[in-house]
């Protein structure tokens, strides 16, 4: 899934499956719909957030919707959950540049946010890193617990310190649960929810 790479719109390069994902969903009515709220809410603040893959797919979103003059970068709010690495630096530094207000939460030792590993150099899965800011709970995410931000687009301060042994990430299912809350809720009650979707709110 991370070995093809294309290019992004706003600059660099990023995960073609993720693109590709975010396109159809845009290019499928998302798009549409956006306008339309955009139009009736002059002025707005955009909220963009998603887990995962809708992550991911959030992350393309947000940076697609500033280059393309939508929503000015200072107006939109990106904040993701478990989110893989998307793109190389150079896509990495056009969200931080353009997306001030964006923020990567991770729940302790979360092996998503690790693919593919920094320290792997095999072609086109090399280069991949992430954009800037991470905040990093090293805890169970309850009320109160205290967290670190790492202001960079990687730091060995937050959760890359963990990358030298990503085996042990496979212990323990970091990734489903987020401040106390499952992804999988929906499993018990929501019939057309799907973990990897993404959200946009005006």
């Amino acid at each position: 899934m991370f070995k093809n790479k294309t290019s992004f719109v706003g600059g660099g390069n990023v995960n073609l499956y993720f693109y590709q994902a975010f396109l159809d969903i845009w290019n499928g009515g998302m798009r549409d719909d956006f306008l339309t709220l955009k139009n009736a809410n002059p002025g707005f603040e955009l909220w963009v957030t998603g887990h995962s893959l809708g992550a991911a797919m959030a992350s393309l979103c947000a940076g697609y919707i500033a280059y393309m003059g939508y929503i000015p970068g200072d107006k939109i709010k990106l904040v993701t959950y478990g989110q893989p690495r998307t793109g190389d630096l150079a896509y990495a530094n056009y969200i931080d540049n353009t997306i001030p207000f964006a923020y990567r939460i991770i729940h302790q030792d979360d092996l998503v946010p690790h693919l593919p590993p920094l320290a792997l150099e095999i072609g086109d899965l090399s280069n991949y890193t992430h954009h800037k800011s991470e905040i990093w709970y090293n805890n169970n995410m309850a009320v109160g617990q205290p967290y670190i931000e790492c202001d960079a687009n990687e730091s060995n301060q937050c959760s890359d310190q963990l990358e030298g042994n990503l085996f042990n990430m496979l212990k323990e299912d970091y990734h489903d649960y987020y401040f106390n809350v499952s992804v999988m809720f929906a499993v018990h009650g929501c019939p057309n929810y799907n973990p990897g979707r993404f959200i946009i709110k005006t």
